[in-house]
């Protein structure tokens, strides 16, 4: 059995034990950085940089993982202005991603992911994949996942993923099952997006901002069926002639505080309300002026959103 021994010779650099669980998922940066930081002990983000070769904003990067894991202190000489989210793309060499791929799945990945989106990736492409798996240290089923959530969407771009997945990253999304969330969330509101496009005759032209807005609120946060906002448009074109998304926001924003989640619940509300106003009002002494106050709200909230819409 071979028996390896350290030769200290004349000198030792030593290292904090609370770094041992890290080395399994430390970059080759983050490695450099360490060793220097051993040898030195204390030391500067710009005598770093010298001694490993790597940028400034590329050991600063390094040194957020030592930080998290205990190893460092940074008072003083050792504050670093970098964030702990740090998204900048750091670039890689022919030699760096051969590397990296000895040690871990990316190649895989970069094989995985090509036959998702259909074909070969250039050197320049296989980049964004080691940014996201190396970099963002984003899991394989994620980057995966991500890939053909991109591809399902027409954007199969390396580009486009890479971009997302920084998004994704600076957004908190960083684990599968967050992912997974996401991409359900998308998919249901432009599935949504295209039914409610078709019933507002809107074609193919770009939804407004405001619109977006709009279809995030019913489909997102309200979680609203599509029955439910088809009543609603229903609604709107018996008070008004020409569709507006903030006129039918008013209606079911009403319908929503008023407990309704379904076509069911906004119909038994609307027939509730027409029961309440068939009853005769008591008789008062002062004359008031009568009004549709359902009616009256849903144009009162038009006029107040559709300059913002418009």
């Amino acid at each position: 059995m071979l028996k390896i021994e350290m030769n200290y010779g004349k000198a030792v650099l030593n290292l904090p034990r609370a770094c041992v669980p890290y080395l399994s998922e430390a970059t080759a940066d983050e490695m450099r950085v360490l060793l220097a930081l051993g040898a030195e002990n204390e030391s500067t983000v710009e005598s770093l940089s010298h001694m490993t070769g790597l940028s400034e904003e590329r050991v600063a990067n390094a040194l957020t993982l030592w930080k998290k894991a205990g190893v460092l202190e940074t008072e003083g000489e050792w504050q670093m202005t970098a964030p702990e989210k740090d998204t900048s793309r750091p670039s890689y060499t022919g030699e760096d991603m051969a590397r990296i791929a000895e040690t871990s799945d990316i190649k895989e990945l970069v094989d995985v992911c090509a036959a998702i989106l259909g074909k070969t990736f250039t050197p320049t492409e296989s980049e964004s994949l080691f940014y996201l798996h190396d970099g963002l240290r984003l899991e394989f089923e994620y980057i995966v996942n991500l890939c053909k959530h991109c591809y399902d969407i027409g954007k199969p771009s390396l580009r486009y993923i890479e971009k997302v997945g920084i998004d994704l990253y600076d957004r908190g999304i960083t684990t599968v099952g967050a992912l997974g969330a996401y991409i359900a969330n998308e998919e249901k509101k432009n599935d949504m997006e295209y039914r409610i496009r078709n019933l507002y005759g809107i074609g193919e032209r770009a939804l407004t901002p405001k619109e977006q807005e709009y279809l995030s609120i019913w489909t997102v946060d309200w979680n609203l069926p599509y029955e439910m906002i088809e009543l609603g448009y229903n609604q709107m074109l018996a008070a008004i002639d020409k569709p507006k998304f903030s006129y039918e926001n008013g209606i079911l924003k009403k319908w929503v505080e008023a407990g309704c989640r379904t076509k069911e619940d906004a119909e038994a509300y609307l027939n509730k309300n027409k029961e309440t106003k068939g009853k005769p009002k008591a008789k008062t002494e002062n004359k008031q002026i009568g009004f549709d106050l359902d009616e009256f709200f849903a144009a009162a909230t038009m006029r107040g959103e559709e300059s913002s819409e418009n």
